[in-house]
């Protein structure tokens, strides 16, 4: 039976979004820092980062909304681990963070004397096959959970900005210490992400700092998808 999906806006064609998709994915490494994220705009990127699915609801991460220039700056410092060249050895900042907007996502505590199995069903077999407490099981499950969570939410909000012509770029290369300290923040940081308006003059993959360092191309891997009737 075939359901009309009445409610979903159509606005949107599918060779829209799969552009927009595909935008997603690219890695933006320079910047206009003239324009001006608009609040209405930052307030969806808030909802996309806070409103999608979490296991049992449960909040794994927060999310820290940076617009300034200078804690901007000094995190990008944190991020000098992209290899240049091995012999002699030289590396360079990972300038997605410099964007018009830094999102920086870091765990939250969650109370392990509290069972897990009141956010999630633990069958007995699972603590018994991995030689595990229920302590240590529950670390384990908190941990797969938070890393799926964060995945997610970057996902929607890597989306949302790239369905509103946003250029984006993710960031796990950086001294997690180092941007824990500047922010002054309880608990670690897991993902730093970039977005704003890419610089027109440049291909993407500019250095935003050093013109005369081009980011190499990363080709996409081919995901198998089987479709089982």
């Amino acid at each position: 039976m075939n359901h009309e999906l009445e409610t979903v806006p159509r606005s949107l064609s599918h060779l829209d979004t799969k552009k927009a998709i595909l935008r997603s994915q690219h890695c933006q490494r320079n910047w206009d820092l003239k324009a001006e994220i608009p609040k209405e705009d930052l307030d969806l990127f808030v909802t996309a980062v806070t409103q999608c699915p979490s296991k049992q609801n449960v909040a794994f991460y927060k999310a820290h909304f940076i617009t300034n220039r200078s804690i901007i700056e000094k995190i990008h410092d944190q991020t000098d681990g992209f290899t240049v060249s091995y012999d002699p050895p030289k590396s360079t900042t990972n300038t997605q963070v410099l964007a018009n907007l830094l999102v920086v996502f870091e765990e939250t505590s969650l109370d392990l004397s509290t069972p897990y199995e009141q956010w999630r069903n633990t069958q007995t077999k699972d603590i018994a096959e991995n030689n595990l407490s229920n302590l240590e099981l529950s670390k384990e499950l908190i941990k797969r959970d938070r890393q799926m969570a964060v995945g997610i939410a970057a996902g929607y909000l890597n989306l949302t900005a790239s369905l509103f012509g946003y250029s984006t770029g993710c960031c796990a290369c950086f001294y997690p210490k180092g941007v824990k300290s500047i922010l002054n923040l309880e608990n670690d940081v897991l993902l730093l992400m970039g977005i704003g308006f890419g610089d027109p003059n440049l291909n993407r993959r500019v250095h935003h700092l050093d013109h005369q360092f081009t980011f190499p191309v990363k080709k996409k891997h081919d995901i198998e998808v089987n479709f089982i009737k």
